[in-house]
């Protein structure tokens, strides 16, 4: 395609992620979202996703074309994502991969025996989060993780090597946050790098009222030991606040057993619930006239839990560890580290003069960035990379 046909009739995009809704967590919401707008102003676009099924009763909804590959063995997941990718990229312009490692990996040798371009958004840290914190050592932050040179251990040579190589052959790396993008210049050598902000999505969610406020506290997302939400549970159980105050998990991830046993251990059934995940609009209008949002997370870079929190005016109390572009607007912060400062936390929460002025200070966060701004800024890097290659 020649750059007058692609002005014409838009680029040929393939998106590829390791997550897809209804399952929770931030590539799950952010790459359908990203493919509608993407699709919407005139660009060709399909997704490949893993996925718990190899198709959903809503995927016929969507303006992309929509590929899952059904989750089994790990390695044969991989496998199965790389003819993917190399099926569906030999008509694209260019892949931008969601993930770097599980699916990016795959996608990154595919999209290079195509000769495809392909451009990286990182939004999370796989080492840290799924190879430390998932190891179960003592939990330290993402920022201290490469300060103390604990990414160097003989265990993740392999890993660290794969990630580098991934995103060093990216045509850009698309971080989220500043910070992020520094940490990975420093040590991962990255030299083509920009920063796109997650968007507030007030549009998608001006349908959603709240309401009357509940006494409900509420997790929505991934639940996996970067989130630290047995630090939350724990912390629940101690705060001295009314028995009619209870804590919704929701969502799905590795540690979600371990959680259930944390609940029964602690005798919390009445009090704290755990429930499946689903479809973003869904999940706005379960949690809307929550009383908070809380995210402990060890680290939580730029999580769009907020954002969304933030468009529908549901006030949200998150980790002190966070690289979020409004984290000095944040009226509380938790530190993840210590069980009674969030008990502390859920103390002020079940406040009610304490709560009005929190979440009056939360909802004052002043903020606009759009998923049209967020899509304007994408094609902005895609054009660059497309031109470059013709």
């Amino acid at each position: 395609m020649n750059k007058q046909q692609q002005t014409s009739n838009g680029m040929r995009i393939l998106i590829v992620t390791g997550i897809f809704e209804p399952e929770s967590g931030g590539p799950a919401i952010y790459a359908p979202n990203i493919a509608e707008k993407l699709a919407g102003s005139g660009n060709q676009v399909s997704v490949i996703a893993y996925s718990s099924e190899p198709r959903e009763d809503f995927d016929a909804r969507y303006k992309f074309a929509l590929t899952r590959v059904a989750r089994g063995n790990k390695f044969l997941n991989r496998i199965r994502m790389f003819f993917a990718v190399f099926k569906k990229s030999k008509d694209a312009d260019l892949v931008y991969m969601l993930d770097w490692f599980a699916a990016g990996f795959p996608a990154a040798l595919a999209s290079r025996l195509r000769g495809i371009p392909y451009v990286v958004r990182v939004g999370g840290d796989y080492l840290w989060e799924q190879k430390y914190l998932e190891s179960r050592e003592k939990p330290i932050s993402l920022s201290d993780f490469y300060e103390h040179g604990a990414y160097r251990r003989f265990s993740y040579k392999l890993f660290f090597w794969i990630i580098r190589s991934v995103l060093n052959h990216a045509e850009t790396v698309i971080f989220n946050s500043d910070k992020q993008k520094e940490l990975h210049r420093r040590f991962y050598g990255l030299t083509r790098a920009v920063t796109v902000c997650n968007p507030v999505p007030r549009s998608e969610t001006r349908r959603i009222v709240r309401g009357f406020v509940t006494k409900e506290l509420v997790y929505l997302g991934r639940m996996t030991a970067m989130k630290n939400l047995g630090t939350l549970i724990r912390a629940f159980a101690k705060a001295q606040i009314p028995d009619e105050f209870t804590l919704a998990l929701i969502g799905d991830g590795p540690v979600k057993k371990e959680l259930t046993s944390l609940i029964k251990e602690l005798a919390l059934e009445s009090r704290v619930s755990i429930e499946q995940g689903m479809p973003f609009y869904d999940a706005m209008e379960r949690i809307k006239n929550c009383r908070a949002f809380i995210l402990p997370s060890w680290t939580d870079i730029s999580p769009n839990q907020v954002y969304e929190a933030l468009a529908i005016g549901l006030p949200a109390v998150v980790t002190k560890e966070n690289y979020l572009s409004i984290q000095n607007q944040l009226p509380e912060m938790i530190d993840p580290n210590s069980i009674e400062d969030i008990s502390s936390k859920l103390e002020m929460l079940a406040d009610d003069a304490k709560y009005r002025a929190f979440a009056e200070a939360f909802r004052a966060i002043s903020f606009e960035n759009t998923w049209d701004d967020v899509a304007r800024e994408h094609m902005t890097v895609f054009s660059s990379v497309v031109n470059k290659k013709n």
